[in-house]
């Protein structure tokens, strides 16, 4: 049962992440980091289809699972990374906000709340969610504050193919993301008398 719960979260985080990827980020050219962003980016610059990107990339990263991150967050990562570009192929991409800015911000906190799912299920979406893992795991770093480090480095490519404006947008894009994942960190701790929180009380070790 434990495992069928864990699953359900992971599948709800996958069309979060989705859903704020192709209705609310994408359409604005929004390359709010991760190996999403790179695909966006590499979609604009090479025509090659986000979903190959993904699936590709994710490869790469599901072997670090294997060797840094244990036998529990490699085999929910083979899922998390598996349902993604599925779910990227499957969900309609459409632009239901036409405000660049509102739209940046309502698929930012859906990111954030799908990585923080996947975190605390000790699991991921492949890209570069695993990175914090392996950081936190070896350095004790938060994963929030690896996540946005990682992004960070995507946000800044994408200045080689969209404008100004949309690289604004998608810095502002991982610091909303950062923040709601550290909002639920805190609600979280908060919930359990100062325990541990999502995102760091996730076991990596194994």
């Amino acid at each position: 049962m434990k495992v069928i719960t864990k699953l359900i979260f992971i599948i709800i985080a996958i069309a979060l992440m989705a859903v704020g990827i192709n209705m609310f980020l994408a359409p604005h050219d929004i390359a709010a980091g991760g190996l999403t962003g790179l695909a966006i980016i590499f979609e604009e610059l090479l025509t090659i289809d986000r979903t190959v990107v993904i699936i590709a990339g994710n490869v790469l990263v599901v072997v670090l699972c294997f060797f840094f991150l244990g036998r529990e967050v490699f085999f929910n990562t083979i899922v998390g990374a598996g349902l993604l570009p599925l779910a990227i192929a499957v969900i309609p991409r459409a632009m239901p906000i036409k405000d660049a800015m509102f739209s940046m911000a309502v698929g930012s906190v859906l990111f954030g709340i799908a990585v923080s799912l996947l975190y605390a299920n000790n699991a991921s979406s492949g890209g570069t969610a695993v990175p914090p893992l392996i950081m936190q795991k070896y350095w004790g770093m938060n994963p929030a504050i690896g996540l946005l480090i990682s992004d960070g480095a995507v946000v800044l490519l994408s200045l080689l193919v969209f404008n100004f404006t949309a690289f604004m947008l998608a810095i502002m894009s991982i610091l909303i993301t950062y923040i709601t994942m550290r909002l639920i960190e805190l609600v979280q701790s908060v919930r359990r008398g100062g325990g541990h929180s999502v995102g760091t009380g996730t076991n990596t070790a194994s």
